[in-house]
């Protein structure tokens, strides 16, 4: 596996703290309920996707107040998109990891990670904490890889729909314990002894997503193997025989269904993806159930990377770190902000908001100034 080290590129001279330089008010029918638990957000025009880790479903949020606020219009459950292995409400959890938009299509996965019980705070039988600890959940709808047709409506709304002419929702075929990925990963020299591992025990798990044209990078919170986290690529496309399913095609150098690439993110697992140009933005944070840190980083002109590679800590520009709360405001989503006449952005949204950022009608995330490829000294300005 090559070292991608053909062009150096400039690091910055420390590790900025970002500050936002606005706040974006998001305003949920439902109040606090999806805004505690945000684990996702895409953005395109005065559309707002986001998803919580919670349940399976997709809210859509209008901009108002020139982008300073989200208001909630719409829920789309992934039931109207996909058929899901599990439908019961309450228990159809899919731990929605990660959304992008491209070419027309919203994508959309979920973890694909086991989870493992823990014991309340509260609780105080040995014997009860002791029987949690050992039960280890396996989730069906957590194996989603998929994507929705959306229709661009009066007003530039995007409305995904689960047919739009020709076009059709699909997703990977699911399997007991698992999906058409999960299957192809299951000799991999890598990465298959860690699909039986939970989620934050340094097992897989998916937690970014981001696309183009058919092609897709999911980023794997975990494992982080000696340091380094992994990206997997994939080359996916509509089943010829099945309709509104997906399948892999063979692009690894020994027809593996996926290409590797492992970088160096300071022993951070990856928490989001998503594009600038041609530049991927990793939004890096711990593997383990841990507070921070929390970084954001570019790997440029991903576009044209073509093999699988091993990225070391100079390949990368580091952009800034994130400030992150004591067990809250952890960073969960990113998603790149056009403004006219002005740099691109990045909006934040969290998962466990603190107190301060939570109100009535839901949560805030933050804007914060994306510090360019080359120059990631300006993050210190913002």
């Amino acid at each position: 596996m090559p070292s991608d080290t053909d062009r150096p590129i400039g690091r910055p001279i420390g590790h900025p703290i970002g500050h936002p330089i606005a706040t974006v008010r998001l305003v949920f029918r439902d109040g606090g309920e999806t805004a505690g638990d945000l684990s996702v957000a895409e953005r395109a025009g005065s559309n707002l996707f986001v998803a919580s880790d919670e349940g399976a479903r997709i809210v859509h949020m209008a901009a108002e107040d020139d982008g300073t606020l989200y208001r909630q219009d719409a829920v789309y459950p992934l039931a109207d998109f996909f058929a899901l292995p599990v439908t019961i409400p309450g228990e159809d959890e899919a731990d929605i990891e990660g959304m992008a938009i491209a070419d027309g299509w919203l994508w959309v996965t979920g973890s694909h990670a086991l989870a493992r019980k823990k014991p309340g705070r509260d609780e105080s039988s040995t014997e009860k904490a002791l029987e949690r600890l050992t039960e280890v959940r396996c989730d069906p709808n957590r194996f989603l890889l998929g994507r929705v047709p959306l229709v661009t409506e009066a007003g530039g709304r995007l409305t995904p729909v689960r047919r739009d002419g020709k076009r059709t929702a699909g997703c990977l075929k699911f399997r007991k314990g698992g999906n058409a990925l999960t299957k192809a990963l299951a000799e991999d020299e890598h990465l298959a002894r860690f699909v039986a591992v939970p989620a934050k025990e340094n097992g897989f798990d998916v937690e970014g997503l981001a696309a183009h044209g058919d092609r897709v990078w999911l980023g794997l919170r975990g494992p982080v193997l000696r340091g380094w986290a992994c990206i997997l690529e994939l080359a996916v496309e509509d089943h010829p025989d099945v309709e509104e399913r997906l399948r892999l095609r063979p692009i690894g150098p020994n027809g593996e269904k996926y290409r590797k690439h492992f970088v160096d993110l300071d022993g951070l697992g990856i928490r989001e993806l998503t594009f600038d140009g041609e530049d991927l933005v990793i939004l890096a944070g711990p593997t383990m159930d841990l507070d921070g840190p929390v970084s954001l980083w570019r790997w440029t002109d991903v576009l044209s990377v073509t093999h699988e590679t091993v990225i070391p800590r100079d390949r990368l520009v580091h952009l800034l770190n994130l400030p992150h709360g004591k067990g809250d405001d952890h960073a969960e989503g990113i998603a790149c902000v056009r403004r006219d006449g002005a740099p691109p952005a990045l909006l934040v949204v969290y998962d466990s908001p603190s107190k301060t950022r939570l109100h009535s009608a839901g949560t805030t995330a933050d804007l914060f100034a994306l510090p360019s490829r080359y120059d990631a000294a300006n993050a210190s300005l913002a």
